[in-house]
């Protein structure tokens, strides 16, 4: 499952989380606050309530008490709640008043930005996490969401931090993947794969272990052992989409594109709302000189996911192909309003805007197709030397 998935799947493990936390203790007491008894008694109640899911009645148990610095767990508790009837706007307007009074907490730091994640705002999520900072006693659960929001706002250096914390603190499959996956995004695939080769006897039967394994041997270009790790996931879970997905992306790799082919569309039957799988296959077409199959394919992925950029790009390059230059500018321009950094994308656009006869705006693509070119080969080539294939990489960046 999705990292970004688990979080949101993960509500009710949120809550038992919550109430074991909100168990009689020591509490932060402000200004005008009850007895910190009556607090510990409304905290029990609203934790008996959400137990048996009776959301509604927990906020009305835990509202009078929210309107002071008294006691964090009270907001925790409250937030579930008013998340457990739905009111998700509630639930974060009483997290972000409650980690102005404790900005440090990092059950509350964790919480809303998990509520901003859910909401697609991603820098206030981050923003969240600014006084985050995990340790061998913060809940693994905390630190998960730490990681995810991390991700989703591409700081990979404190999500690699977090993601160590949680599987020195609690070794596990779960935390050693997490861990393996922000590696992966690092560009750290021998990393990945010292770190997965340790523990293949104890995971064998894991098909996650074995997909996240074949994942780095793919992008190591290990595409024998790659294959050999995705068929035994899938003799273990044939309904794995991921196993097949990647599957075909070895096999592609290896050139055995029917073999590949027939990977792919046993991905779409298992999940058809997959943009990049019909992408991927009508490359295979386009290997094939099969415009119209690619097209059809792409016009799947745009239906699947309408600001899927390489789709946009790719039907880009066949409309400049078919001599359709206006329509290639508008599918481009979509691919660049998606992701701005596709570098093929301008180099298209350039070319388009060209046969239109538009120097001035085909110049301008060329420039920026040039300035990104360059950036990119700045920032993606991980040049430590002891990360296999670094050096054909940077052979390859000074010829072109």
């Amino acid at each position: 499952m999705p990292l970004t998935g688990r979080v949101r799947a993960g509500k009710s493990v949120l809550i038992l989380t919550l109430i074991a936390l909100c168990l009689p203790g020591s509490a932060e007491v402000g200004i005008k606050c009850p007895p910190q008894q009556e607090i510990d008694r409304a905290l029990g109640k609203a934790s008996s309530l959400l137990q048996q899911a009776q959301y509604g009645d927990a906020a009305e148990v835990l509202e009078p008490f929210s309107n002071a610095k008294c006691d964090a767990r009270t907001y925790l508790l409250l937030a579930a709640a008013l998340d457990g009837v739905g009111s998700s706007a509630k639930a974060e307007e009483a997290l972000r008043r409650a980690h102005l009074f404790w900005p440090a907490n990092t059950s509350i730091a964790a919480s809303l930005a998990r509520e901003y994640l859910n909401a697609g705002q991603i820098d206030k999520a981050i923003q969240a996490l600014a006084d985050f900072h995990a340790t061998a006693a913060t809940p693994l659960q905390e630190m998960q969401v730490g990681v995810v929001v991390y991700l989703a706002g591409h700081r990979l250096v404190p999500a690699l931090a977090v993601a160590e914390v949680a599987h020195k603190s609690y070794p596990s499959l779960d935390t050693l993947l997490l861990l393996a996956n922000v590696l992966q995004l690092q560009g750290r695939y021998k990393d990945v794969n010292r770190l997965l080769q340790d523990q293949r006897k104890e995971y064998a039967t894991s098909p996650n272990f074995l997909i996240t394994f074949a994942e780095s041997e793919n992008d190591a270009s290990l595409w024998e052992a790659a294959r050999d790790d995705l068929e035994h996931a899938i003799a273990l879970d044939n309904k794995s989409y991921r196993a097949h997905y990647l599957l075909g992306n070895v096999l592609a790799a290896l050139n055995e594109t029917d073999k590949a082919e027939s990977e792919y569309r046993t991905a779409i039957e298992l999940e058809p709302n997959q943009p990049r799988t019909y992408y991927q296959l009508a490359l295979l077409l386009h290997a094939r000189q099969d415009d119209a199959g690619e097209t059809a394919l792409l016009t799947n992925a745009l239906a699947a996911d309408e600001h899927y950029a390489p789709a946009h790009c790719e039907m880009g390059r066949i409309l400049i192909g078919q001599h359709r230059l206006a329509d290639a500018v508008t599918q481009l321009n979509l691919a660049i309003q998606e992701n701005p950094q596709m570098e093929q994308a301008y180099f298209l656009l350039a070319r388009a805007y060209a046969g239109l006869g538009q120097k001035g705006e085909a110049d301008a693509m060329v420039k920026r197709y040039t300035q990104l070119r360059a950036a990119n080969r700045r920032t993606s080539v991980d040049k430590r030397p002891d990360q296999l294939g670094v050096d054909q990489t940077i052979r390859e960046g000074t010829r072109e």
